[in-house]
């Protein structure tokens, strides 16, 4: 049986050195000291050697693992006839042989990898979790015998039950796993490639968002409550309020694409959903939160990077997670749920259809209307942003007004 942290917490030195199996050839050796080493058995050449992985607890238990994994691959990779993993009990020794290594062994090596590259801990989380349903469904199959069917196996449950994204986002975990081993020489097709014509389709543009008014002032208030504690978070959920930009292009604003004189926000086409280069009108109260986060030196290009790294975006789960601890869920208002607040009551406050989609940075397919100019309609777009931010503001006093009545009563 794998092993647990609580056990090995548990674990006491005695006068002879103790092993136990966390299974594929990973034991921890507990020494007479006290102290706690995690340790790989393994054969080359037809001799059993033994690896070095760390010390416990500087060595979690998942990067034991994680570690391991990777080291089986990298000596298949160096020793091309050695024979892969056949998992043996009580901390055997393992074969290696290249056309049998376990989904398991490889999915771990992909998550080392992404490890090492410093992601946020939210991203990472995600990572592992959505991984880690991969590995519990097929982690002892040879990743060469995985078929498409096989992750249907896996993901098709999964939509069922209504978590549709869910379901579609653990299957790009499955491909990009099957990405790295065939990286490695592994495999030589992913099938994963071939599941997405027979899954339910991603609701695409189905959103949470909240778009009755009164709804709309109170998510207001509860930003800007939000804010006391964390001032920078809450700016950047007004800023989506007002704005409504996608996430990736608020997370990637940059100080050099804000022409202050102009009122502008100018976002150059890579960094686009379209690839295309957007304008945004930046309404007073936008442009009052961007000089509020000027006043937080960074040191960076970035307007909003991470706290961790000034060079990279604040990790992709910022705003929805902030937004869920407001209490609005994905079944109620996400991030991008800005856009459908936005185009919902920009409609029905009588602006021009033509403003809003081009402010939504959507591009027409009709071939007629799909000339595009980043500028277009920009008089009358910056008309309608400021007027949107004044509604909102209205909307946002309103709610604040009935919930003092209410603490009143």
């Amino acid at each position: 049986m794998p092993l647990t942290d609580t056990q090995i917490r548990a674990l006491h030195p005695s006068e002879k050195r103790v092993r136990r199996s966390d299974g594929g050839g990973l034991f921890l050796e507990v020494m007479p000291s006290g102290k706690k080493v995690f340790r790989l058995a393994y054969r080359l050449n037809g001799g059993q050697r033994t690896k070095l992985i760390g010390d416990y607890p500087r060595t979690s238990l998942a990067d034991a693992r994680l570690k391991a994994s990777a080291f089986k691959l990298d000596l298949r990779d160096d020793n091309p006839e050695v024979v892969a993993m056949a998992t043996r009990k009580h901390g055997s020794a393992v074969l290696l042989e290249k056309e049998n290594a376990n989904w398991a062994d490889v999915a771990n090596g992909y998550l080392l990898l992404r490890q090492q590259s410093g992601p946020a801990p939210r991203t990472l989380a995600k990572l592992n979790r959505q991984i880690a349903v991969t590995i519990s469904a097929l982690g002892d199959r040879t990743v060469a015998s995985i078929t498409a069917e096989d992750i249907l196996g896996v993901v098709n449950p999964i939509a069922t039950s209504g978590r549709v994204e869910t379901a579609h986002e653990i299957r790009t975990r499955f491909s990009q796993v099957f990405r790295y081993a065939a990286a490695r020489g592994l495999v030589t097709h992913d099938p994963a490639a071939f599941t997405i014509d027979a899954m339910v389709a991603r609701r695409r543009g189905e959103f949470s968002g909240i778009t009755d008014p009164k709804e709309v002032g109170k998510l207001l208030v509860a930003i800007d409550r939000y804010r006391d504690n964390n001032p920078i978070v809450g700016a950047s959920l007004l800023l989506s309020a007002y704005l409504f930009p996608r996430n990736t292009e608020l997370r990637g604003m940059r100080w050099s694409e804000i022409d202050w004189g102009a009122a502008r926000w100018e976002i150059p086409g890579r960094r686009m959903k379209m690839q295309r280069d957007h304008i945004v009108p930046l309404p007073a109260q936008a442009l009052k939160l961007l000089h509020l986060l000027q006043q937080y030196d960074f040191s960076s290009e970035l307007v909003l990077p991470s706290p961790r790294d000034a060079n990279r975006m604040v990790s992709e789960m910022t705003f929805n997670g902030a937004l869920r601890r407001m209490g609005y869920h994905s079944d109620r208002h996400v991030h991008h749920g800005f856009r459908t607040t936005a185009s919902t009551n920009l409609n029905e406050m009588g602006w021009n259809y033509d403003w809003i989609e081009r402010q939504l940075a959507h591009v027409p397919a009709n071939k007629v209307r799909s000339s595009y100019n980043k500028a277009q309609y920009l008089e009358g777009r910056t008309k309608m942003m400021q007027a949107y931010a004044d509604w909102l503001d209205e909307r946002w006093k309103e709610a604040k007004a009935q919930s003092l009545v209410n603490s009143k009563t």
